[in-house]
């Protein structure tokens, strides 16, 4: 497993949900680089690993088409997923989408 992770995020951890935690900011970094493609990579991959942090995150890159083309259902679904585990500002973002839909 170390080998993998430092393969794909350039450190080992013995601890997955921390090694997730950094994928999380190395995925940040990125995205203030503008590098959109690297940091969609490693967040597909802490998402299907089931990270509340790599699902808020990825959910922006689709809703903006940062790194993968736009979709806005994909986006809120992800938002959704990671809400119901509890992920505050995931639970904020489903909030707000429901007040703006009410408000139609």
């Amino acid at each position: 497993m170390s080998k993998l992770w430092r393969t794909f995020f350039g450190f080992a951890d013995d601890d997955e949900n921390e090694t997730y935690e950094h994928a999380a900011g190395r995925a940040r970094r990125l995205f203030d680089e503008e590098n959109y493609e690297e940091a969609y990579r490693i967040l597909r991959y802490a998402e299907a690993n089931q990270h509340a942090e790599a699902m808020y995150l990825l959910g922006w890159c689709y809703w903006r088409g940062q790194g993968v083309a736009e979709d806005a259902v994909r986006a809120v679904r992800l938002w959704q997923r990671s809400a119901a585990m509890g992920f505050a500002p995931s639970q904020h973002r489903c909030d707000e989408i429901a007040s703006f839909i009410a408000s139609l």
